[in-house]
């Protein structure tokens, strides 16, 4: 077993992965939800509106979510020189 401290996060390693990975989230989530609230509704108009507003949903969710997670990240870098780092215990398999 390994002890090893946790200092710093890369704030844009955190912000790129989760804008892709929130991205692709909210577009999931948002077709889904556009498509079954567009299925209950009695036009086509009304169809095509939730798919088109579930896509720009998704992608603004993905956005969001990237940017408060940067903010995070920047703020456990900065919490984690107060109180210096966390420690993690690894154990090789």
């Amino acid at each position: 077993m390994w002890n090893y401290k946790l200092k710093k996060i890369s704030v844009l390693s955190v912000f790129k992965f989760t804008l892709i990975y929130g991205i692709v989230i909210g577009l999931i989530l948002g077709l889904i939800g556009g498509l079954f609230g567009g299925l209950f509704a009695n036009s086509f108009g009304a169809f095509g509106a939730g798919i088109i507003g579930g896509l720009i949903g998704g992608i603004v969710y993905g956005i969001i979510f990237s940017i408060v997670s940067a903010f995070g990240a920047w703020l456990f870098n900065v919490v984690s020189g107060w109180i210096d780092g966390i420690d993690i215990l690894v154990e090789k398999k």
